[in-house]
């Protein structure tokens, strides 16, 4: 044999083995996708059967199974194309009749279904083929028709479970009512043909839920939903890979409310369906399911998930991560989001806006805050902590008429602890307006509240001296100040030291530095780390020509502040 023979011979060999390994493995990706099927691993399967696909495209067996497994993962145009190449290669065969046919219902074209049904049941007549008439008339609306169809079936197939599901199936779809009684009896005589139907099961719960909304009756809804609950118990039971039973009893649990349970029927419906494929619907139920529970973390990749693909749901989906990053403390991100979901406002709840108006303040958008809290406050006053919250916001930027009108208005709907508190606040946004006498007014509503609130007998008294009244206000100051010697609360020897400083200021314009130096050692006393008591004493001391003690205090303000220049000052002129 010559060399160009063997070359010849060499080149043969490797195509007809590279033939023969692509076939090996086109039937590997076939049976794969087989098996897959068959076990209910319908993502599996389409993975298996693209591959398949496009080794051999023109393989009808392949085509064919694609078709199944397209329309099982609801990818019913694809699964409609495959299915017609089936149907033309052979119109004759009673499975293509079947695949195709339910690819047009399932597609919205179920009026094109009817003549090719028609048409096979002609030459012969098969429970399945008239089973699959039946629905497609349905699905096009040709009741009368459709139950027809279903009648005669059932008088020649007595037997037949296909035959009573029909009717089931033509009673449900009903216009203009449905008549569940009907599809009921006729679903339960397919059952005790077939036990283990699991359309039968399938349809009787939708049937059993449908009857539950429709009762005025709690008692009798009930019963119709804890039916309903059961058969599809029942389906997932007969089929446990039944992901479109998965979904619909999710989608019926999240619809009555029981979100914990509508989470593990959708979950399981996601593994079946992961993220990408299936009902998009079944994102959206779950992500919502998810954040009724607060589980946001979970709840945001179902709730993006379904927004990508329904634009109508993108606002919702912002309002409810809102939602989420305020309760995450997440302020920026939840004013972000709330921001997106101002096309869906008027479906706010009112504590949307006193959370966005929160998250905006923290964020440091003060401005968007004051205008969010004021339509708040008038949505929903008896939101107690905001209304208090959005109070003081205003009272921080100087609006003290608004911020006593918020004040006012919390008062008239929440009565709690913080009414003495609320008192003295407007009193201080009075008497930062200069309205002195309004100011005194409201002290003295605090203390009517709460005799013993040593802040507002503080505030009082600091009031009245400043008016004034050197008999009323000093003996307010002195009470405050006699309190807090005797208290353990921080605050009341606070309010104490705040006493001492400011009869301190009064005595220093009389001179009157040995009050001035005994006040102000109790004010060490009570916080060692007051430097207006420390300054006040180094200001006695020095008014006394007590030169090495007066020292000693303004020494001790430079070690809590080291940059007071009072101190500095005055030890200078002392000669330090």
């Amino acid at each position: 044999m010559n060399t160009n023979t063997n070359t010849t011979m060499r080149t043969l060999l490797i195509a007809i083995l590279l033939v023969g390994s692509a076939a090996v493995a086109f039937a590997n990706d076939f049976n794969s996708a087989k098996q897959a099927a068959a076990e209910g691993n319908w993502v599996q399967a389409a993975e298996h059967i693209r591959k398949a696909i496009d080794k051999n495209p023109q393989d009808i067996p392949t085509v064919a199974l694609a078709a199944k497994i397209y329309l099982e993962l609801d990818i019913h145009d694809t699964a409609l194309t495959y299915a017609r190449r089936v149907y033309e290669e052979d119109d004759d065969e009673k499975e293509n009749v079947l695949l195709y046919s339910q690819a047009l219902t399932e597609t919205e074209q179920a009026p094109a279904a009817s003549p090719i049904l028609r048409k096979y049941l002609r030459k012969r007549d098969d429970v399945d083929v008239t089973l699959a008439l039946v629905n497609a008339l349905v699905a096009a609306d040709s009741l009368k028709a459709a139950e027809l169809v279903a009648t005669t079936a059932r008088d020649k197939h007595p037997k037949s479970p296909a035959t009573y599901l029909a009717l089931g199936n033509i009673y449900f779809n009903s216009k203009p009512i449905p008549v569940f009684e009907l599809a009921v009896q006729n679903y339960d005589k397919a059952i005790e043909l077939d036990p283990n139907l699991v359309v039968a099961h399938f349809n009787l719960a939708i049937c059993f839920w449908r009857m539950g909304n429709r009762e005025t009756d709690n008692d009798l809804a009930n019963e119709y939903f804890s039916r309903s609950l059961r058969e599809w118990d029942q389906v997932t039971k007969l089929d446990p890979k039944n992901a479109r039973a998965w979904y619909e009893e999710g989608k019926i649990l999240y619809l009555a409310g029981k979100y914990s349970a509508a989470t593990t029927a959708l979950q399981t419906y996601r593994t079946l369906r992961p993220l990408g494929t299936g009902e998009i619907m079944a994102s959206w139920y779950l992500g919502e399911s998810l954040f009724k529970q607060n589980m946001c973390d979970s709840a945001k990749r179902h709730l993006e998930d379904a927004a990508v693909k329904i634009d109508s749901l993108k606002p919702k989906v912002s309002l409810m991560m809102a939602k989420c990053n305020f309760m995450a403390k997440q302020w920026r991100a939840s004013v972000d989001y709330y921001k997106a979901a101002l096309p869906i406002k008027a479906k706010w709840d009112n504590v949307d806006y006193w959370y966005f108006g929160v998250a905006a303040v923290v964020a440091g958008d003060t401005a968007m805050a004051i205008n969010v809290m004021a339509e708040a406050a008038d949505r929903d006053p008896k939101q107690c902590t905001f209304m208090f919250r959005y109070a003081l916001l205003m009272q921080g930027r100087y609006m003290y008429a608004r911020s006593n009108e918020i004040f006012r208005k919390r008062l008239a709907n929440c009565s709690d602890s913080l009414d003495a508190k609320i008192h003295v606040f407007i009193g201080n946004n009075f008497y930062a307006d200069s309205l002195v006498d309004s100011a005194i007014a409201s002290y003295e509503r605090a203390l009517a509240v709460s005799p013993t609130y040593m802040y507002a007998t503080l505030r009082l008294g600091e009031t009245l001296l400043a008016k004034g009244d050197v008999v009323r206000g000093p003996a307010l100051l002195n009470s405050v100040i006699e309190n807090g010697k005797a208290s353990t609360s921080a605050d009341d020897k606070r309010y104490a030291v705040g006493a001492i400083i400011r009869l301190n200021g009064q005595d220093i314009a009389d001179k009157k530095w040995q009050a001035i130096v005994d006040r102000s050692k109790t004010g060490t006393e009570l916080d060692p780390k007051s430097v207006g008591s420390w300054i006040y004493l180094g200001f006695g001391y020095q008014g006394l020509q007590d030169v090495e003690n007066a020292k000693k205090a303004y020494r001790e303000v430079l070690k809590l502040d080291p940059n007071n220049e009072t101190a500095k000052k005055n030890l200078k002129a002392l000669g330090a």
